[in-house]
């Protein structure tokens, strides 16, 4: 890994992901992400404090095995990133909660914000997307985080689909962009 890592990240974001990947890609795919980033020692963080720390580089450590492992994968990324939503705010917080909460878990030199909030419409700027900051990974699991924070908050006739610009993962700043989350009728 190439970059300056300087930052924290609370263990409950930790926790988040790791419970997300258990789910989507079982115990075993868990522990090869991790065995990847040479971090086993914490397929059993659970049991830590939420609250405590550890440090940006060795997170940054997990998403760049991810990333490695699970390479053009970008709906298993999507689906990982609906999950740790889950994982990581289980409850009835609205995004703009959530989104200041993400901000003050992961502190680190990204920045996620929302620029307006209309009806039918929120539109949310990434600034430098800690989960696809390397050149050729789709923002897919953020996004995933940010659709499915948004759903959980809406009553169950309401849907959220997600539209953005073209992303040119070749680009080295694609990891900074705007994402429309669109509130409509659930159509069954």
């Amino acid at each position: 890994m190439i970059g300056d890592y300087k930052g924290i990240v609370k263990n409950k974001v930790v926790i988040a992901l790791l419970q997300a990947y258990h789910d989507i890609l079982d115990y075993d795919g868990m522990k090869s992400i991790l065995r990847e980033a040479e971090m086993i020692y914490l397929k059993d963080i659970g049991n830590e404090n939420p609250n405590d720390i550890i440090d940006y580089f060795s997170f940054k450590k997990i998403i760049s095995a991810q990333n490695c492992l699970l390479y053009d994968s970008s709906k298993l990324l999507y689906e990982i990133g609906k999950k740790m939503a889950f994982y990581l705010f289980p409850f009835g917080k609205s995004l703009e909660e959530i989104i200041n909460e993400i901000n003050t878990s992961i502190i680190t030199d990204w920045k996620v914000e929302i620029l307006d909030n209309s009806e039918n419409e929120i539109t949310v700027q990434v600034d430098r997307c800690i989960f696809c900051s390397e050149i050729g990974v789709p923002c897919d699991l953020f996004i995933g985080f940010l659709v499915h924070s948004l759903q959980k908050s809406l009553p169950s006739e309401q849907m959220v689909t997600c539209k953005r610009e073209n992303e040119d993962i070749n680009d080295p700043t694609h990891n900074s962009f705007i994402v429309k989350l669109k509130i409509g009728k659930n159509i069954k």
